[in-house]
């Protein structure tokens, strides 16, 4: 999977994506940070009395039950709960539908409740933190598989989204391919710099890489990447 951080690098250099990275947002289990896939979103609304019947997850005809069923095999699920850190999104009985869906992780602004129990589920969720109140007593949802706003960035569905520990990054889906393709090539450069600091070589000249240390390492790469000589 490739790193957040070098994504975050090709998204606002390369192709001027400048807010892509969610905020305040953290892993429910930090061995469970990295995960990757298209995004199927959720949005809750502040709760309006008046919506209650309309809006209940035990009315069968509200949006409730389809907009979690939308998730699909290797999906992450956006959810945006208006930055509400009292409300617990997602309990056990979803988690395990989901988990059972083959969901990829969730992502959400809100809480959780039952976290215990959804870290045994080995379900990967970033969110807001613990939260035992049901999500019913301050939020509604509302709607699914619309864009969405998540922890300050924008989620469009099918963008791709892409969780480790340094944070959680979106991807607009029309340049994905170009983006990964091209975090792949920062992450083969870096490792090769690595290797030449690791081995006593100063920054200066080296990293930032400039083109001609770009064209050095071609020429490595061309050269079957010789561990024992760094520079061809």
């Amino acid at each position: 999977m490739i790193a957040t951080a070098a994504l975050s690098s090709v998204l606002q250099r390369r192709f001027g994506v400048a807010r892509h990275a969610m905020r305040g947002l953290r892993a429910l289990d930090p061995g469970r940070a990295r995960f990757a896939g298209p995004a199927a979103t959720v949005r809750y609304l502040a709760r309006r009395e008046d919506r209650d019947e309309a809006l209940s997850p035990f009315n069968p005809a509200s949006p409730f039950a389809a907009a979690f069923e939308q998730v699909g095999e290797g999906a992450v699920l956006v959810i945006d709960a208006q930055g509400d850190a009292g409300a617990g999104i997602l309990g056990e009985m979803l988690a395990t539908r989901l988990s059972a869906r083959g969901c990829a992780g969730v992502v959400c602004d809100g809480g959780m409740r039952d976290v215990a129990e959804i870290a045994a589920l080995g379900l990967p969720v970033i969110h807001r933190g613990p939260a035992p109140a049901s999500s019913t007593a301050s939020l509604m949802l509302v709607d699914f598989a619309l864009p969405v706003t998540c922890a300050g960035a924008t989620v469009f569905p099918g963008d791709w989204i892409v969780s480790d520990e340094d944070g959680v990054v979106v991807c607009p889906a029309e340049i994905w391919e170009k983006a990964r393709a091209e975090v792949e090539q920062r992450a083969a450069l870096e490792g090769w710099l690595r290797l030449r600091l690791a081995a006593g070589e100063p920054m200066n000249g080296l990293y930032p890489p400039t083109e001609a240390v770009k064209a050095a390492h071609a020429r490595w790469l061309a050269a079957g990447s010789p561990p024992d000589r760094l520079v061809v």
